[in-house]
């Protein structure tokens, strides 16, 4: 994939605005960036379209959505699209991050019933609908969902539905060096109390691998870089946060269990 091309429209591309994409719970909008002769799509919430929260501070989620692309490239997880902050938008200062365009490619994560699992999935848990099918959500077992379980340990998202995770690529174009596995929609992480939230539960205890507990060891450490990386978007208790949990997802040594003691999936789930 070409990343500077891609940061390069965000950041200073000329844009027009397509309209709003619809059942978003904040404004969220489709924008078309022209940047070198080409194109790219690119979604966009300005922050004074954010709808307040109990728990999350308010006009905080475009810049929790910075942090989570900025972590994961910093750590070359590659698992959130490129996404930046723009002031020159139709409605001001938001985040912008470039569309994932869905390929064909079968689903990461998949509501079916009992008998239609796919073969390389593992159930999550079951559900009943109103119509009383009962249906299993399960996730594929790849090294692209697994990256983006253990960003999600790291962010501390609350909010990682199956939508949220999609198989595509932000130019247009099928070949397979510009597909990936992303998860997008990321304005709910780096809350300082715990409040995972996912789907993607199937790597519970299984053991980190170096390259993993090198990446925690890196945010664990928190250097002069990495905070200068993120401070303009979280808060020094939220960096301070990030660093005490990769500390402990360290000292674990495993992906951790759902615990019992709060709800540990988004819902709606899908």
């Amino acid at each position: 994939m070409d990343h500077s091309f891609v940061l390069d429209a965000l950041t200073s591309g000329d844009w027009t605005e397509m309209g709003t994409i619809p059942r978003a719970s904040n404004d969220t909008r489709l924008l078309v960036l022209e940047h070198a002769g080409r194109a790219l799509k690119a979604v966009y919430k300005p922050i004074v379209g954010e709808r307040p929260l109990h728990d999350f501070p308010p006009a905080s989620l475009a810049l929790r959505e910075v942090a989570s692309f900025r972590l994961s490239a910093a750590l070359d997880l590659g698992v959130v699209p490129a996404t930046v902050l723009r002031d020159d938008l139709p409605a001001g200062r938001g985040s912008l991050q470039a569309y994932v365009e869905a390929s064909e490619d079968g689903e990461a994560v998949t509501l079916s019933t009992v008998n239609a699992i796919p073969a390389d999935h593992t159930p999550i848990f079951a559900l009943r609908t109103e119509d009383g099918r009962d249906l299993v959500l399960s996730h594929a077992v790849t090294e692209s969902l697994r990256a983006i379980a253990f960003f999600d340990l790291l962010a501390n998202n609350a909010d990682r539905k199956a939508g949220h995770v999609i198989t595509g690529s932000c130019l247009p174009s099928t070949a397979a060096e510009d597909i990936g596995t992303f998860g997008i929609d990321n304005g709910l992480t780096f809350h300082p109390q715990e409040k995972l939230r996912t789907v993607l539960w199937g790597f519970s205890r299984t053991s980190f691998r170096a390259e993993e507990l090198d990446a925690l060891d890196e945010v664990a450490r928190m250097d002069d870089e990495l905070v200068s990386t993120l401070a303009d978007c979280l808060t020094d208790a939220e960096l301070e946060a990030l660093a005490d949990r990769a500390e402990t997802l360290i000292t674990g040594e495993f992906f951790p269990e759902a615990p019992d003691d709060r709800t540990v999936i988004p819902w709606p789930p899908i």
